[in-house]
């Protein structure tokens, strides 16, 4: 049997590296049975006085800035340069997701190709296989990027 003191750094580990949200199902997969949300208030519990914590949102666990704290330092956040084209593009994922690779190339022309390579690599957008299709959608950090605030599931 494992440690509990282990099991919480190491779920404090896979947040932090992670930099998006883990699911319960990826958190079991990595620890074994356990009671996700006991380790989550552990862990909580820890970084009491920090500005940091870990919450439950845009389906799964992820570790964020407390309230306050984002505004202060978000100018320290790498800040992705996109042209006018490029921002295009995102816009239209984040409007319409989840979006067909297809239909954006359809609706914007081939250089979406281009602009999803690179708002992939930004970490904004998110490439998902259904099938033979690939489906976009934003991501967690797109969310904290434009400070949107709370979000439903769909940008996990």
């Amino acid at each position: 049997m494992v440690d509990r003191e282990v099991l919480r750094k190491l779920l404090e580990a896979a947040l932090f590296a992670a930099g998006r949200p883990v699911s319960d199902e990826e958190i079991k997969e990595l620890l074994g049975n356990v009671d996700v949300e006991g380790l989550v208030e552990e862990i909580n519990e820890s970084l009491e006085g920090h500005p940091f914590h870990v919450v439950k949102e845009y389906g799964g666990w992820f570790m964020t800035l407390k309230e306050g704290y984002l505004e202060k330092v978000s100018h320290f956040y790498p800040v992705p340069m996109l042209s006018r084209s490029e921002m295009r593009t995102l816009a239209v994922i984040a409007a319409n997701e989840p979006v067909l690779l297809s239909d954006l190339v359809t609706a914007l022309g081939g250089s979406a190709r281009r602009h999803v390579k690179k708002l992939k690599r930004l970490g904004l957008i998110r490439e998902i296989r259904e099938g033979r299709k690939k489906v976009l959608r934003t991501t967690t950090k797109f969310a904290h990027f434009f400070k949107l605030g709370d979000a439903d599931d769909s940008w996990d």
